[in-house]
Protein backbone atom coordinates (compact mmCIF):
# COMPACT_ATOMS: atom_id res chain seq x y z
CA UNK A 1 0.00 0.00 0.00
CA UNK A 2 1.41 3.40 -0.98
CA UNK A 3 1.46 6.30 1.52
CA UNK A 4 -0.24 9.51 0.42
CA UNK A 5 0.69 13.03 1.67
CA UNK A 6 -2.94 14.14 1.33
CA UNK A 7 -3.61 12.72 4.84
CA UNK A 8 -1.27 15.22 6.51
CA UNK A 9 -3.33 18.41 5.97
CA UNK A 10 -6.64 16.87 7.17
CA UNK A 11 -4.85 15.58 10.28
CA UNK A 12 -3.42 19.02 11.04
CA UNK A 13 -6.81 20.63 10.42
CA UNK A 14 -8.55 18.18 12.78
CA UNK A 15 -5.91 18.87 15.42
CA UNK A 16 -6.48 22.66 15.15
CA UNK A 17 -10.26 22.16 15.42
CA UNK A 18 -9.78 20.10 18.59
CA UNK A 19 -7.55 22.80 20.12
CA UNK A 20 -10.08 25.53 19.28
CA UNK A 21 -12.94 23.48 20.73
CA UNK A 22 -10.90 22.82 23.86
CA UNK A 23 -10.21 26.55 24.20
CA UNK A 24 -13.93 27.39 23.80
CA UNK A 25 -14.90 24.72 26.29
CA UNK A 26 -12.36 26.01 28.77
CA UNK A 27 -13.65 29.57 28.40
CA UNK A 28 -17.25 28.44 28.86
CA UNK A 29 -16.28 26.45 31.88
CA UNK A 30 -14.55 29.37 33.54
CA UNK A 31 -17.54 31.62 32.91
CA UNK A 32 -20.05 29.07 34.18
CA UNK A 33 -18.10 27.76 37.11
CA UNK A 34 -19.32 30.69 39.21
CA UNK A 35 -22.99 29.95 38.38
CA UNK A 36 -23.21 26.19 38.28
CA UNK A 37 -21.76 23.79 40.72
CA UNK A 38 -19.02 21.83 39.05
CA UNK A 39 -20.02 18.53 37.52
CA UNK A 40 -17.31 16.07 36.74
CA UNK A 41 -17.66 14.39 33.34
CA UNK A 42 -15.41 11.67 32.16
CA UNK A 43 -13.88 12.67 28.83
CA UNK A 44 -13.68 10.07 26.09
CA UNK A 45 -10.80 10.29 23.63
CA UNK A 46 -10.77 8.34 20.37
CA UNK A 47 -7.50 7.69 18.53
CA UNK A 48 -6.41 5.55 15.59
CA UNK A 49 -2.95 3.96 15.45
CA UNK A 50 -1.16 3.76 12.08
CA UNK A 51 1.54 1.10 11.59
CA UNK A 52 4.05 2.99 9.43
CA UNK A 53 6.46 0.02 9.33
CA UNK A 54 3.75 -2.21 7.88
CA UNK A 55 2.88 0.41 5.26
CA UNK A 56 6.53 0.87 4.29
CA UNK A 57 7.01 -2.92 4.06
CA UNK A 58 4.01 -3.17 1.72
CA UNK A 59 5.43 -0.33 -0.39
CA UNK A 60 8.77 -2.18 -0.61
CA UNK A 61 6.97 -5.35 -1.74
CA UNK A 62 5.21 -3.40 -4.51
CA UNK A 63 8.52 -1.81 -5.62
CA UNK A 64 10.27 -5.21 -5.51
CA UNK A 65 7.53 -6.75 -7.71
CA UNK A 66 7.88 -3.90 -10.21
CA UNK A 67 11.68 -4.35 -10.30
CA UNK A 68 11.31 -8.12 -10.86
CA UNK A 69 8.81 -7.53 -13.67
CA UNK A 70 11.18 -5.06 -15.39
CA UNK A 71 14.11 -7.50 -14.97
CA UNK A 72 12.05 -10.34 -16.48
CA UNK A 73 11.08 -8.14 -19.44
CA UNK A 74 14.72 -7.11 -19.95
CA UNK A 75 15.84 -10.78 -19.85
CA UNK A 76 13.13 -11.71 -22.39
CA UNK A 77 14.24 -8.87 -24.70
CA UNK A 78 17.88 -10.02 -24.43
CA UNK A 79 16.91 -13.64 -25.14
CA UNK A 80 14.95 -12.53 -28.23
CA UNK A 81 17.90 -10.41 -29.44
CA UNK A 82 20.36 -13.32 -28.90
CA UNK A 83 18.09 -15.68 -30.80
CA UNK A 84 17.81 -13.24 -33.73
CA UNK A 85 21.61 -12.76 -33.78
CA UNK A 86 22.16 -16.56 -33.82
CA UNK A 87 19.60 -17.01 -36.62
CA UNK A 88 21.20 -14.21 -38.63
CA UNK A 89 24.68 -15.69 -38.11
CA UNK A 90 23.49 -19.13 -39.29
CA UNK A 91 21.75 -17.54 -42.31
CA UNK A 92 24.93 -15.58 -43.18
CA UNK A 93 27.06 -18.76 -42.94
CA UNK A 94 24.57 -20.70 -45.04
CA UNK A 95 24.53 -17.94 -47.69
CA UNK A 96 28.36 -17.83 -47.67
CA UNK A 97 28.56 -21.62 -48.10
CA UNK A 98 26.07 -21.49 -50.97
CA UNK A 99 27.98 -18.65 -52.57
CA UNK A 100 31.26 -20.60 -52.35
CA UNK A 101 29.61 -23.72 -53.79
CA UNK A 102 28.05 -21.71 -56.63
CA UNK A 103 31.41 -20.09 -57.39
CA UNK A 104 33.20 -23.47 -57.42
CA UNK A 105 30.52 -24.97 -59.67
CA UNK A 106 30.74 -21.97 -62.02
CA UNK A 107 34.53 -22.42 -62.25
CA UNK A 108 34.10 -26.08 -63.25
CA UNK A 109 31.39 -25.45 -65.79
CA UNK A 110 33.17 -23.16 -68.28
CA UNK A 111 32.58 -24.98 -71.52
CA UNK A 112 32.16 -22.50 -74.26
CA UNK A 113 33.06 -18.82 -73.95
CA UNK A 114 29.71 -17.32 -74.85
CA UNK A 115 27.74 -19.55 -72.42
CA UNK A 116 30.34 -19.03 -69.67
CA UNK A 117 30.22 -15.21 -70.09
CA UNK A 118 26.43 -15.16 -69.92
CA UNK A 119 26.39 -17.44 -66.89
CA UNK A 120 29.05 -15.38 -65.10
CA UNK A 121 27.03 -12.20 -65.74
CA UNK A 122 23.83 -13.83 -64.41
CA UNK A 123 25.63 -15.12 -61.33
CA UNK A 124 27.21 -11.75 -60.68
CA UNK A 125 23.78 -10.09 -60.84
CA UNK A 126 22.27 -12.70 -58.47
CA UNK A 127 25.21 -12.38 -56.03
CA UNK A 128 24.85 -8.58 -56.07
CA UNK A 129 21.13 -8.87 -55.27
CA UNK A 130 21.87 -11.28 -52.40
CA UNK A 131 24.65 -9.02 -51.06
CA UNK A 132 22.41 -5.92 -51.30
CA UNK A 133 19.59 -7.68 -49.49
CA UNK A 134 21.98 -9.05 -46.85
CA UNK A 135 23.40 -5.54 -46.27
CA UNK A 136 19.89 -4.08 -46.01
CA UNK A 137 18.81 -6.82 -43.56
CA UNK A 138 21.94 -6.27 -41.45
CA UNK A 139 21.37 -2.50 -41.42
CA UNK A 140 17.74 -3.01 -40.35
CA UNK A 141 18.75 -5.52 -37.63
CA UNK A 142 21.50 -3.17 -36.33
CA UNK A 143 19.05 -0.26 -36.19
CA UNK A 144 16.47 -2.37 -34.37
CA UNK A 145 19.12 -3.52 -31.84
CA UNK A 146 20.30 0.07 -31.27
CA UNK A 147 16.70 1.25 -30.79
CA UNK A 148 16.04 -1.50 -28.26
CA UNK A 149 19.24 -0.69 -26.34
CA UNK A 150 18.33 3.02 -26.25
CA UNK A 151 14.78 2.20 -25.08
CA UNK A 152 16.11 -0.16 -22.40
CA UNK A 153 18.59 2.49 -21.17
CA UNK A 154 15.86 5.15 -21.13
CA UNK A 155 13.53 2.83 -19.16
CA UNK A 156 16.33 1.99 -16.69
CA UNK A 157 17.16 5.70 -16.18
CA UNK A 158 13.46 6.51 -15.69
CA UNK A 159 13.08 3.66 -13.24
CA UNK A 160 16.16 4.79 -11.24
CA UNK A 161 14.87 8.37 -11.09
CA UNK A 162 11.41 7.17 -10.03
CA UNK A 163 12.93 5.00 -7.28
CA UNK A 164 15.01 7.92 -5.98
CA UNK A 165 11.95 10.17 -5.98
CA UNK A 166 9.88 7.49 -4.21
CA UNK A 167 12.62 6.96 -1.58
CA UNK A 168 12.83 10.73 -0.98
CA UNK A 169 9.05 10.99 -0.80
CA UNK A 170 8.88 8.09 1.68
CA UNK A 171 11.65 9.66 3.82
CA UNK A 172 9.90 13.08 3.80
CA UNK A 173 6.58 11.42 4.67
CA UNK A 174 8.15 9.47 7.51
CA UNK A 175 9.78 12.64 8.93
CA UNK A 176 6.53 14.61 8.62
CA UNK A 177 4.53 11.80 10.23
CA UNK A 178 7.01 11.58 13.11
CA UNK A 179 6.87 15.34 13.63
CA UNK A 180 3.06 15.31 13.54
CA UNK A 181 2.97 12.34 15.94
CA UNK A 182 5.33 14.13 18.37
CA UNK A 183 3.23 17.29 18.20
CA UNK A 184 0.06 15.30 18.66
CA UNK A 185 1.52 13.52 21.69
CA UNK A 186 2.59 16.86 23.19
CA UNK A 187 -0.83 18.39 22.54
CA UNK A 188 -2.52 15.34 24.00
CA UNK A 189 -0.38 15.57 27.11
CA UNK A 190 -1.26 19.26 27.49
CA UNK A 191 -4.93 18.58 26.85
CA UNK A 192 -4.95 15.74 29.40
CA UNK A 193 -3.39 18.00 32.01
CA UNK A 194 -5.94 20.74 31.34
CA UNK A 195 -8.76 18.20 31.38
CA UNK A 196 -7.53 16.89 34.74
CA UNK A 197 -7.43 20.42 36.18
CA UNK A 198 -10.77 21.58 34.80
CA UNK A 199 -14.26 20.23 35.11
CA UNK A 200 -16.61 19.36 32.37
CA UNK A 201 -18.62 22.01 30.64
CA UNK A 202 -22.37 22.11 30.73
CA UNK A 203 -24.74 20.11 28.49
CA UNK A 204 -24.80 22.81 25.84
CA UNK A 205 -21.01 22.70 25.46
CA UNK A 206 -21.11 18.89 25.33
CA UNK A 207 -23.80 18.96 22.62
CA UNK A 208 -21.80 21.51 20.63
CA UNK A 209 -18.70 19.40 20.93
CA UNK A 210 -20.58 16.30 19.76
CA UNK A 211 -22.00 18.22 16.78
CA UNK A 212 -18.56 19.55 15.88
CA UNK A 213 -17.11 16.07 16.16
CA UNK A 214 -19.86 14.63 13.98
CA UNK A 215 -19.20 17.32 11.33
CA UNK A 216 -15.46 16.69 11.47
CA UNK A 217 -15.99 12.90 11.25
CA UNK A 218 -18.27 13.32 8.23
CA UNK A 219 -15.72 15.58 6.56
CA UNK A 220 -12.92 13.10 7.29
CA UNK A 221 -15.04 10.20 5.95
CA UNK A 222 -15.81 12.14 2.76
CA UNK A 223 -12.14 12.95 2.36
CA UNK A 224 -11.19 9.31 2.92
CA UNK A 225 -13.75 8.14 0.33
CA UNK A 226 -12.44 10.69 -2.20
CA UNK A 227 -8.87 9.60 -1.53
CA UNK A 228 -9.84 5.93 -1.97
CA UNK A 229 -11.58 6.77 -5.25
CA UNK A 230 -8.44 8.60 -6.45
CA UNK A 231 -6.22 5.66 -5.41
CA UNK A 232 -8.53 3.17 -7.18
CA UNK A 233 -8.39 5.31 -10.34
CA UNK A 234 -4.58 5.34 -10.18
CA UNK A 235 -4.52 1.54 -9.83
CA UNK A 236 -6.92 1.16 -12.77
CA UNK A 237 -4.84 3.56 -14.89
CA UNK A 238 -1.69 1.60 -14.04
CA UNK A 239 -3.37 -1.70 -14.99
CA UNK A 240 -4.52 -0.18 -18.29
CA UNK A 241 -0.97 1.10 -18.98
CA UNK A 242 0.45 -2.36 -18.20
CA UNK A 243 -2.10 -3.93 -20.51
CA UNK A 244 -1.17 -1.52 -23.32
CA UNK A 245 2.53 -2.29 -22.76
CA UNK A 246 1.82 -6.05 -22.92
CA UNK A 247 -0.16 -5.56 -26.14
CA UNK A 248 2.67 -3.49 -27.62
CA UNK A 249 5.17 -6.24 -26.71
CA UNK A 250 2.90 -8.89 -28.26
CA UNK A 251 2.56 -6.81 -31.44
CA UNK A 252 6.34 -6.41 -31.59
CA UNK A 253 6.82 -10.17 -31.19
CA UNK A 254 4.26 -10.81 -33.96
CA UNK A 255 6.06 -8.34 -36.23
CA UNK A 256 9.42 -10.00 -35.50
CA UNK A 257 7.92 -13.42 -36.24
CA UNK A 258 6.43 -12.16 -39.51
CA UNK A 259 9.80 -10.63 -40.52
CA UNK A 260 11.55 -13.94 -39.72
CA UNK A 261 8.99 -15.83 -41.85
CA UNK A 262 9.48 -13.41 -44.76
CA UNK A 263 13.26 -13.84 -44.48
CA UNK A 264 12.85 -17.63 -44.47
CA UNK A 265 10.69 -17.41 -47.62
CA UNK A 266 13.31 -15.28 -49.38
CA UNK A 267 16.08 -17.68 -48.35
CA UNK A 268 14.03 -20.67 -49.56
CA UNK A 269 13.37 -18.95 -52.92
CA UNK A 270 17.05 -18.12 -53.27
CA UNK A 271 18.05 -21.67 -52.36
CA UNK A 272 15.59 -23.04 -54.93
CA UNK A 273 16.97 -20.68 -57.59
CA UNK A 274 20.55 -21.69 -56.85
CA UNK A 275 19.62 -25.38 -56.88
CA UNK A 276 17.87 -24.96 -60.25
CA UNK A 277 20.87 -23.12 -61.72
CA UNK A 278 23.21 -25.77 -60.35
CA UNK A 279 21.08 -28.56 -61.87
CA UNK A 280 21.06 -26.78 -65.25
CA UNK A 281 24.81 -26.28 -65.08
CA UNK A 282 25.35 -29.96 -64.17
CA UNK A 283 23.16 -31.03 -67.09
CA UNK A 284 25.09 -28.73 -69.45
CA UNK A 285 28.38 -30.01 -68.12
CA UNK A 286 27.21 -33.60 -68.55
CA UNK A 287 26.16 -32.84 -72.14
CA UNK A 288 29.54 -31.30 -72.86
CA UNK A 289 31.33 -34.27 -71.25
CA UNK A 290 29.20 -36.75 -73.22
CA UNK A 291 29.84 -34.79 -76.44
CA UNK A 292 33.56 -34.81 -75.83
CA UNK A 293 33.48 -38.55 -75.06
CA UNK A 294 31.50 -39.27 -78.26
CA UNK A 295 33.83 -37.07 -80.37
CA UNK A 296 36.87 -38.75 -78.88
CA UNK A 297 35.40 -42.19 -79.57
CA UNK A 298 34.59 -41.27 -83.20
CA UNK A 299 38.17 -40.03 -83.75
CA UNK A 300 39.46 -43.23 -82.16
CA UNK A 301 37.32 -45.37 -84.51
CA UNK A 302 38.53 -43.43 -87.57
CA UNK A 303 42.15 -43.77 -86.46
CA UNK A 304 41.77 -47.52 -85.93
CA UNK A 305 40.21 -47.93 -89.38
CA UNK A 306 42.95 -45.75 -90.91
CA UNK A 307 45.66 -47.94 -89.35
CA UNK A 308 44.13 -51.13 -90.74
CA UNK A 309 43.24 -49.64 -94.16
CA UNK A 310 45.37 -50.74 -97.13
CA UNK A 311 45.10 -48.21 -99.91
CA UNK A 312 44.18 -49.76 -103.29
CA UNK A 313 46.01 -48.67 -106.43
CA UNK A 314 42.98 -46.90 -107.94
CA UNK A 315 42.21 -44.80 -104.79
CA UNK A 316 41.91 -41.08 -105.54
CA UNK A 317 41.24 -37.87 -103.58
CA UNK A 318 37.53 -37.02 -103.31
CA UNK A 319 36.34 -40.61 -102.95
CA UNK A 320 33.80 -40.92 -100.15
CA UNK A 321 32.09 -43.91 -98.60
CA UNK A 322 29.70 -44.02 -95.58
CA UNK A 323 29.42 -47.25 -93.63
CA UNK A 324 26.98 -48.39 -90.93
CA UNK A 325 28.84 -50.33 -88.24
CA UNK A 326 26.99 -52.57 -85.77
CA UNK A 327 28.72 -53.16 -82.39
CA UNK A 328 28.10 -54.87 -79.06
CA UNK A 329 29.01 -53.20 -75.70
CA UNK A 330 32.43 -54.88 -75.69
CA UNK A 331 33.31 -52.90 -78.87
CA UNK A 332 33.26 -56.00 -81.08
CA UNK A 333 32.13 -55.48 -84.71
CA UNK A 334 29.00 -57.50 -85.49
CA UNK A 335 28.25 -56.30 -89.02
CA UNK A 336 29.23 -53.62 -91.58
CA UNK A 337 26.94 -52.14 -94.26
CA UNK A 338 27.61 -49.57 -96.99
CA UNK A 339 24.98 -46.83 -96.71
CA UNK A 340 26.43 -44.37 -99.26
CA UNK A 341 29.24 -44.22 -101.81
CA UNK A 342 30.36 -41.34 -103.96
CA UNK A 343 30.05 -42.01 -107.72
CA UNK A 344 33.83 -41.66 -107.95
CA UNK A 345 34.41 -44.38 -105.34
CA UNK A 346 35.51 -47.62 -106.94
CA UNK A 347 34.57 -51.07 -105.81
CA UNK A 348 38.16 -51.69 -104.75
CA UNK A 349 38.14 -48.54 -102.60
CA UNK A 350 34.84 -49.47 -100.89
CA UNK A 351 35.96 -53.06 -100.38
CA UNK A 352 39.28 -51.92 -98.84
CA UNK A 353 37.46 -49.81 -96.26
CA UNK A 354 35.08 -52.66 -95.32
CA UNK A 355 38.05 -55.02 -94.95
CA UNK A 356 39.87 -52.50 -92.73
CA UNK A 357 36.87 -52.40 -90.33
CA UNK A 358 36.68 -56.17 -90.20
CA UNK A 359 40.43 -56.34 -89.53
CA UNK A 360 39.94 -54.13 -86.47
CA UNK A 361 37.36 -56.67 -85.23
CA UNK A 362 36.92 -54.92 -81.89
CA UNK A 363 37.22 -51.32 -80.74
CA UNK A 364 38.51 -51.96 -77.20
CA UNK A 365 38.16 -48.43 -75.86
CA UNK A 366 34.41 -48.39 -76.53
CA UNK A 367 33.92 -50.94 -73.74
CA UNK A 368 34.92 -48.19 -71.28
CA UNK A 369 31.96 -45.98 -72.24
CA UNK A 370 28.84 -45.67 -70.13
CA UNK A 371 26.22 -48.20 -71.27
CA UNK A 372 23.59 -45.49 -71.86
CA UNK A 373 26.04 -43.43 -73.90
CA UNK A 374 27.11 -46.51 -75.89
CA UNK A 375 23.53 -47.58 -76.67
CA UNK A 376 22.60 -44.05 -77.76
CA UNK A 377 25.61 -43.50 -80.06
CA UNK A 378 27.55 -46.67 -80.92
CA UNK A 379 25.20 -49.62 -80.91
CA UNK A 380 24.63 -48.71 -84.59
CA UNK A 381 26.46 -45.70 -86.06
CA UNK A 382 27.63 -44.31 -89.41
CA UNK A 383 31.26 -43.54 -90.28
CA UNK A 384 32.21 -41.36 -93.23
CA UNK A 385 35.56 -42.43 -94.71
CA UNK A 386 37.21 -39.83 -96.96
CA UNK A 387 41.02 -39.97 -97.29
CA UNK A 388 42.60 -36.57 -97.95
CA UNK A 389 46.27 -37.51 -98.03
CA UNK A 390 46.28 -39.22 -101.43
CA UNK A 391 48.60 -37.79 -104.03
CA UNK A 392 46.12 -38.08 -106.87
Amino acid sequence: MKLDHTYILPSIFALIVHVVVAFIVMSEWQSSSQRIPPVQVKQRVEATLIDLDSLLAQQKLVDSAAIKKAAAKKAADKKTADKKAAAKKAADKKAADKKAAAKKAAAKKAADKKTADKKAADKKTADKKVADKKAADKKTADKKTADKKAAAKKAADKKTAAKKAADKKAADKKAADKKAADKKAADKKTADKKAADKKAADKKAADKKAADKKTADKKAADKKAADKKTADKKVADKKAADKRADKKLADQKAADKKAAQELAKVEQALESLLAEEEAQADALEQQITNGQAVGSAVNYIRDEIGVKWVRPANARNGMVVELIIYLVPTGEVVNVEVSYRDPSATDAFVSSVVKAIKKVRRFDKLSQLNSVLFDANFRQFTVKFKPEDLRL
